[in-house]
């Protein structure tokens, strides 16, 4: 078999989306054995006969995708490098003569990309020439969103810039990465990141910023703008890698509802019923994505169909948490401006367990404690009168009894004087003594107060001990 005979195959060496490879068309009067593999590893083996035209059609499409992955961001990284994103495959097609012996072969190699492409332009040169992003060429953020952009450098040296415009009409450059080798990359190219690596005044700066790539060889390749807006503090961010093999942020604005699937099982033991943990709880959250431009329909259809990988991202923790999209409703109707829809998630944890970083909030509010009403009041209350300047002896079933006494003007610096069963342990003076004063005691003592003054009564306090 000569390479003649292939009247349709992939071209040597080429980049291809995952949809865009051709199929395998060989004419042939001979029966075929057919390999494709990852260097050393064998995706794929299989004999074919030709039809009735003498010709043989194989497709491998559908077995590159278990072999292409896009990595998603994780916490405290700013930067990914994809390493399976875009891999070599080859096909080997051998002749079968007698018990599968083979004759004579033929091998093609070809690059397969993670990304479905639907363009005039084939992916080897759309790829080279775009961000890996269907998201809107300007779209809006704010200063807690992270922001990825994903890129293929085909091995000229690629340059990721961050502009900035002054309000006096000047602008800035800065560098934010750098790469001299081929392969496909991610850059976190939030706000918050960049203005640090600016090094500027917010004040001096217009209210966008732009993201340019660049290489060597064809000097600006292509630019994306973000349009700073400033949040409500409704907004959730959420990463997803699209249908290019890019990772972009989704900010929704809408309200995000914890809806789970819980079910309750209940046994009997004896005389008693328990509620038994055998149920496969499911904590499930419904997110509206919030009005978003009509416009903008075409891209989140995109997101929420990839199915190649999610996040939430955490502002307040910085973490990414990986979620699974297990539902959505679509529905954006293309009359009028704004339209907005509503999508379910899961964590991809299996183990049902609330982390740590779900409590909302970790600080405390005085505005919050203003608030508060005045706590109830349990002690039992006691009044005693004072006679010939004693009062009578009241037995207190508490070991801490709290005296209690108005700083009138002409009652200040009266002593007062407290005997425990008859002997006196203490005293303390009103005016110079806060009220209340506490006295400790032994549960069940008898007290009484004697003063030489003109004090009238006092008020006594006390938790009883039984009703602790």
């Amino acid at each position: 078999m000569n390479i003649s005979e292939f009247s349709q195959k992939p071209s040597s060496g080429y980049t291809y989306a995952k949809n865009e490879v051709p199929p395998f068309v060989i004419t042939t009067n001979r029966t075929l054995l057919a390999i494709l593999s990852i260097g050393n590893e064998v995706v794929f083996k299989g004999i074919y006969a030709p039809d009735f035209n003498g010709q043989i059609s194989i497709d491998f499409r559908g077995l590159y995708d278990v072999y292409l992955k896009t990595i998603i961001p994780t916490t405290g990284n700013d930067e990914i490098t994809h390493t399976e994103y875009r891999r070599r495959f080859t096909a080997t097609f051998e002749v079968v003569v007698g018990e599968d012996t083979p004759g004579d072969s033929n091998t093609i190699s070809w690059y397969v990309a993670n990304a479905r492409l639907k363009s005039e332009t084939p992916f080897y040169e759309w790829g080279r020439a775009n961000f890996l992003t269907n998201q809107p060429i300007e779209k809006t953020t704010n200063y807690e969103a992270p922001e990825w952009l994903t890129w293929w450098d085909d091995g000229a040296l690629c340059e990721l810039t961050a502009r900035f415009y002054r309000r006096n009409g000047t602008s800035m450059d800065v560098t934010v990465k750098t790469d001299a080798d081929e392969g496909v990359y991610s850059c976190n190219v939030r706000y918050s990141r960049l203005i640090r690596m600016a090094n500027v005044l917010p004040s001096s700066l217009l209210g966008y910023y732009d993201l340019i790539l660049s290489n060597v060889k064809d000097g600006e390749v292509c630019r994306q703008r973000y349009i700073y807006e400033e949040r409500s503090g409704h907004e959730k961010y959420f990463l997803f890698v699209n249908a290019l093999g890019g990772i972009d942020t989704l900010i929704c604005k809408g309200e995000n509802v914890l809806a789970p699937d819980i079910t309750h099982n209940i046994g009997r033991f004896g005389r008693q019923y328990r509620a038994l943990d055998d149920t496969n709880d499911m904590r499930k959250w419904t997110q509206h994505i919030g009005q978003v431009p009509n416009r903008q329909r075409n891209w989140i259809y995109e997101l929420l169909t990839a199915k190649q990988g999610a996040e939430k991202y955490d502002p307040e923790t910085m973490k990414y948490l990986e979620i699974v999209v297990d539902s959505s409703e679509l529905s954006m109707s293309d009359f009028g401006q704004l339209a907005g829809s509503p999508f379910s998630y899961i964590l991809n944890e299996t183990e049902n367990v609330v982390a740590d970083t779900e409590r909302p909030d970790r600080s405390l509010h005085q505005s919050v404690a203003d608030h508060a009403d005045e706590l109830y009041d349990e002690t039992t209350k006691v009044f005693v009168a004072f006679s010939h300047g004693a009062t009578e002896p009241v037995t207190i079933p508490s070991d801490m009894l709290y005296v209690l006494f108005d700083n009138d003007e002409s009652q200040k610096m009266e002593t007062v004087y407290y005997f425990i069963n008859g002997t006196k342990e203490g005293e303390f003076t009103i005016g110079y003594d806060e009220s209340p004063v506490e006295i400790s005691i032994k549960e069940g003592v008898s007290v009484h107060f004697e003063t030489e003054g003109a004090l009238e009564s006092l008020e006594l306090r006390y938790y009883p001990i039984n009703n602790l």
